[in-house]
């Protein structure tokens, strides 16, 4: 399940509860992370290319794109088995050149964090002082345990990416983190090497 976060806070019953968690998770940025969506803008149909994607291993994060493909390009999020079978949020940005690259909103949920039914929120935006970082966190909600992954490779989120102008830019992970549900960091959980997407 997917769950917005807008400017009226979570949709549905328990928006209280989600935004705290919100806030909790990301810390300071939270106001800004939390605040709205991202992207939107198409950029122009170009051919894609994406170089670099390594296999998740043990705890590991990493990134997932198709060889070729065309604008917007669907860039996954992955995680391989997990040490830790109490895993309840994940956050991360994503660095890129933004005179190449543009967010093209909305993410997507991935499986891992709702496997077992219990819904997620999901944020992932930019700000338009910093275009070329896009902030995502995607926690599961209310009192729940957390969950972990025994499969080579789980979907975490997938963030579609449009062209801007052609060149070759990298998508590099900063600032990621994973925390249980007692909100404490999984310092197990590691992010991996970035990717390099060109657009012809």
């Amino acid at each position: 399940m997917r769950t917005d976060v807008g400017a009226s806070g979570v949709r549905g019953h328990g928006s209280h509860v989600a935004a705290a968690l919100c806030l909790a998770f990301l810390g300071a940025p939270a106001l800004i992370a939390c605040g709205g969506g991202g992207g939107g803008h198409h950029g122009v149909v170009t051919r894609i290319t994406c170089g670099g994607v390594t296999a998740p291993g043990q705890d590991q994060v990493e990134f997932a794109c198709p060889a070729n493909s065309v604008s917007p390009i669907a860039v996954r999020v992955v995680i391989g088995p997990t040490s830790s079978m109490d895993v309840y949020g994940i956050k991360f940005d994503v660095v890129f050149d933004p005179a190449v690259l543009t967010f093209d909103s909305p993410a997507m949920d991935g499986s891992f964090l709702n496997k077992d039914g219990n819904p997620t929120v999901l944020q992932a935006a930019t700000q338009p002082n910093d275009p070329g970082r896009l902030v995502v966190a995607v926690t599961r909600q209310g009192a729940v345990g957390g969950v972990g992954a025994s499969a080579a490779q789980t979907t975490v989120v997938t963030l579609p990416f449009a062209a801007v102008a052609a060149g070759t830019t990298s998508l590099v992970f900063e600032n990621g983190a994973a925390v249980d549900s007692g909100l404490a960091p999984i310092a197990a959980i590691q992010f991996g090497a970035s990717v390099s997407v060109t657009f012809q």
